[in-house]
């Protein structure tokens, strides 16, 4: 049995990579027999658009925040050859996973699409904000067509930050048709649910967790006694408590003026001058086990977020306030309900509004004796949603063995 995955595993984003890694490790883990490969699939449109250039970098957001990014530029000249480095690093990280051994470049999808009928058995898409085609437009490649003849199913797939209320009627009845053609929908939130509701799609979503909650840290391509190395040559006292800020500037700001020099501050993704440590190049897999030298961790990152409480470690998730979150509920939040941790999510402006609430809510987390066992055990407990979509797939594995018996 072959297994096609269609997903975001090419961007520079570290959960994006470490979403793919481990639901290709899960099945590969649960179906030892199985060829397991990701769609090596880009969009030039898209690729164009997220190239790491000086016009990029300041074509988007308003005129006050790209004179932010101008200010950043010249106080920080070297920041376009940082974000290519950390390219470098992401594009050698790529290189680990399961790739098909064809390359499709093409922003149509009948080459996509004929070759994943010709390569696999069956094809999942996800996981990620798969269903949002904003940026990527309709018909979207990820939404698998009618034209795939082989069993097709999603896992955790997401429409996160498409106001899907307002999709035209016409692109309602294509994609319900679409979904419902599917063997397995496999949603990561519920919005995404409501979003296959609202579209008459006949086939019954299921949650799936993102599959960063069940990573399996202990398998990752990382030297941890390099990754201290690095950490120590850039000057992380492992004698020091530390709390990770994943975000930028005005996190770190509010995290010094929170804590004082108390605990050092360990500026990720982003460099930050109010930061003691600054590891914003890290491989994805390094990203990953970095969070286990925290004490707690500060981010408006989804899979931040995720990711530093699979190392048992506990999260302040800052709010993104956007057009998107005034009328649903984000996909921080989401996930934070329903592990029971949703009072880890807060507003600030980062000057003033909250500030007294984040500081209570995290000297509770950084004095509990037993935090880091609460969050294992539900972390465990929401890893187990896994289970109906390879259940899935081994009835189909089953049905497909059963058939050569005839």
């Amino acid at each position: 049995m072959k297994i096609g995955i269609l997903t975001f595993h090419g961007s520079i984003n570290e959960g994006a990579v470490m979403q793919c890694y481990s639901l290709c490790h899960r099945l590969m883990n649960d179906f030892p027999d199985a060829k397991i490969e990701v769609i090596d699939y880009h969009m030039p449109r898209i690729q164009k658009i997220y190239e790491i250039s000086i016009k990029n970098y300041l074509s988007s957001g308003g005129i006050r925040s790209r004179f932010r990014k101008v200010l950043h530029l010249i106080l920080a000249p070297s920041l376009i050859k940082q974000m290519k480095s950390r390219e470098s690093a992401f594009e050698m990280c790529t290189n680990l996973l399961p790739l098909s051994p064809e390359t499709i470049v093409d922003d149509g999808t009948e080459e996509l699409f004929n070759y994943i009928n010709n390569h696999y058995d069956i094809v999942v898409s996800g996981s990620d904000a798969i269903w949002n085609y904003n940026v990527r437009g309709f018909p979207n490649p990820y939404f698998l067509s009618d034209s795939i003849h082989i069993p097709k199913l999603s896992y955790a797939a997401s429409c996160y930050g498409m106001a899907y209320e307002k999709i035209p009627e016409e692109e309602k009845k294509q994609i319900s048709r679409i979904l419902s053609s599917y063997y397995f929908l496999g949603v990561r939130d519920d919005e995404s649910a409501k979003f296959a509701q609202s579209i008459g799609c006949s086939v019954a979503t299921v949650h799936t967790c993102d599959p960063t909650v069940f990573l399996d840290l202990n398998d990752l391509p990382v030297n941890i006694e390099k990754l201290r190395e690095k950490m120590k040559k850039r000057g992380f006292d492992f004698h020091k408590p530390a709390i990770g800020v994943m975000s930028g500037n005005k996190m770190c700001k509010m995290a010094r003026r929170l804590y004082g020099s108390a605990y050092q501050i360990v500026a990720l993704q982003a460099p930050s001058i109010y930061a003691d440590v600054n590891l914003h190049d890290l491989s994805p897999y390094e990203w990953s086990r970095i969070f286990s030298f925290f004490k707690l961790t500060i981010t408006s990152f989804f899979h931040g977020t995720l990711v530093s409480l699979r190392n048992g470690v506990p999260v302040i998730a800052i709010a993104l306030e956007s057009e998107y979150s005034k009328n649903h509920m984000t996909k921080v939040q989401d996930f934070l309900r329903r592990v029971g941790l949703e009072d880890c999510y807060v507003h600030t402006d980062f000057k003033k509004a909250g500030l007294a609430a984040i500081k209570q809510k995290a000297d509770q987390l950084l004095n509990s004796e037993d935090m880091r066992e609460i969050i294992l055990k539900r972390m465990e407990r929401e890893a187990q949603s896994v289970a109906v979509f390879t259940q899935e797939i081994e009835r189909l594995r089953q049905e497909k063995e059963d058939s050569y018996d005839y």
